[in-house]
């Protein structure tokens, strides 16, 4: 008698989470969370606004006066401004200058920092106070540009990376002349010392200096999930098979339980995550068809880094593994895992059916999956309750 599941099952789940991944688009309708509109004259409209977790700066957004109702396609003529509640974060319409500057090409002289091309978007208030607002603009390539507006006028703090040929060697040149500018453009204050870095929180800080408010005058409650780091606890049950010289492991309980990081903002869909694993109660001829049969545990470690795709509720998820044997009783696997997640709370995962380690070693590159249910509980929230 055989054990394990059939190998046709295998690759129907596989089949079936391909397909999800193909279709990932028809998962990723954002986010419906309650906010407010502002009108170019002013007037305010409460309402519902999709969130898609913007990547790039957003040109429209998506606007209902209900949540189950109509949303309709909004931009600067209808929305100069909008807020979002939960994330209690607020976003401005401004059109900027873009600079074309191309990491991929080698300059012979610098390039030129005149913004030649503009467009109008929606950039985030990072803050604002009585003098000054610093606004965060992300590209086409998710690359923060942060822009100060002070007096009327909105300035781009310059940081940029480029490649310059000098004396027929190339260097990776980093311009960073917002350290510069930005004490420049608030002189006016008291001294704030060196900028420290070009991120949100630096900027925002120095900044905050400026308009003459305190880190507790900022502190904000409601700001919702996907907006700060995360750590989630999370506990593993499935079934688990293998197959290698040597080895020959049917469909197997196997349980775990281990941790996950989530990245915060425009990063907030990519994860790392540690498991342990294991198999209890195997016996060892199934494994390695010793005599006298014995019953063993066969226990792993596994580091893991990936990302969740769209912002719904349901999104599916396609990452990296790299998973070792604690006992040695198999080969350390660099493989691929796919799933797909409930809010990220509850997925379903498929792991170890791609193995690239099988370029250097006599496994083949696909093999018996491991098929999982997992439950993440966030540490965040847990330990905010018990303040």
């Amino acid at each position: 008698m055989k054990s394990g599941l059939p190998g046709k099952s295998y690759r129907l789940i596989i089949g079936v989470l391909v397909a999800v991944m193909a279709f990932s688009r028809g998962f990723g309708q954002g986010k419906v969370l309650d906010g407010y509109i502002v009108s170019p004259q002013g007037d305010s409209a409460r309402g519902f606004i999709r969130y898609d977790g913007w990547s790039t700066s957003p040109m429209t957004v998506d606007f209902a006066k209900e949540k189950n109702g109509r949303f309709e396609k909004v931009g600067p003529d209808v929305a100069s401004r909008f807020f979002l509640a939960p994330l209690n974060e607020r976003y401005v319409s401004k059109r900027i200058g873009i600079l074309n500057i191309d990491l991929s090409k080698t300059y012979e002289l610098a390039p030129s920092f005149e913004a030649k091309d503009s467009v109008t978007v929606y950039l985030r208030e990072v803050t604002s106070g009585p003098k000054a607002t610093l606004l965060e603009y992300l590209d086409l390539s998710e690359e923060p540009h942060y822009f100060l507006e002070k007096d009327g006028k909105l300035t781009e703090l310059l940081n940029y990376p480029f490649y310059r040929l000098i004396r027929g060697r190339k260097y990776l040149i980093q311009y960073d002349e917002y350290v510069r500018q930005l004490p420049v453009l608030l002189v006016d204050g008291a001294d704030n010392g060196p900028v420290r870095g070009y991120s949100a929180k630096d900027l925002g800080r120095y900044v905050d200096r400026y308009n003459g408010l305190s880190i507790s005058a900022k502190q904000h409650k409601g700001v919702a999930a996907e907006s700060e780091m995360e750590i989630d606890a999370y506990v593993m049950g499935g079934v688990e098979s293998w197959k290698e010289t040597g080895v020959n492991l049917g469909a197997t309980p196997t349980f775990g339980a281990g941790l996950r990081v989530n990245l915060p903002r425009r990063f907030h869909n990519r994860y790392f995550k540690i498991l342990f694993a294991t198999m209890p109660g195997v016996s060892v001829s199934k494994v390695y068809n010793y005599t006298p049969d014995e019953k063993i545990s066969l226990n792993t470690l596994e580091l893991s880094a990936g990302t969740y795709i769209g912002s719904g509720d349901i999104r599916p998820s396609l990452g990296f593994e790299y998973s070792f044997p604690m006992d040695s009783w198999r080969t350390a696997i660099l493989g691929a895992q796919a799933g797909i997640s409930y809010r990220r709370q509850l997925s379903l995962e498929v792991t170890h059916f791609a193995n690239f380690s099988s370029l250097v070693s006599d496994i083949p590159f696909f093999n018996r999956p491991r098929i999982s249910l997992n439950y993440y509980l966030n540490l965040n929230k847990l330990f905010k309750s018990r303040k």
